[in-house]
């Protein structure tokens, strides 16, 4: 989401806890300044192009507690909702045409390699250092 949004906000509505889960309430906002790339079961799917449009929806994540610490982490988003915003569902005839054009010059296939090499680089950041 971070490559694809630019300004990404996300304002906390509300919060409700239980024993070992908290639920946060809140909204994504920004801005769709780059492919926007989803995968489904490990391959492309669809790279949407850049649209420059605002997103403003709401989404609740679960986190699951364990030991004090945030074990587990389920977001719940409204992409409907996002995507409707972005043009996409139901798509506009322009949008169409770019996301056509962007699959068939192989554009979409090189953003989702990009997007996965970053988010590898990201990963790798994240990773313990060898004992």
């Amino acid at each position: 989401m971070r490559s694809a949004f630019s300004d990404l906000r996300f304002p906390i509505l509300g919060t409700a806890r239980g024993d070992d889960q908290v639920w946060v309430r809140l909204r994504m906002q920004g801005r769709h300044t780059g492919p926007f790339v989803r995968f489904r079961e490990g391959a492309l799917d669809q790279a949407i192009p850049p649209t420059g449009r605002e997103i403003d929806f709401e989404q609740i994540h679960v986190l699951g507690l364990r030991d004090g610490k945030v074990a587990v982490h389920e977001a719940v988003r409204d992409d409907v909702a996002m995507l409707g915003q972005l043009g996409i569902f139901p798509p506009t005839p322009a949008i169409a045409v770019r996301m056509l054009t962007w699959r068939v010059t192989g554009r979409a296939a090189r953003a989702a390699a990009h997007v996965t090499a970053q988010a590898a680089d990201a990963a790798a950041l994240l990773a313990p250092a060898p004992a």
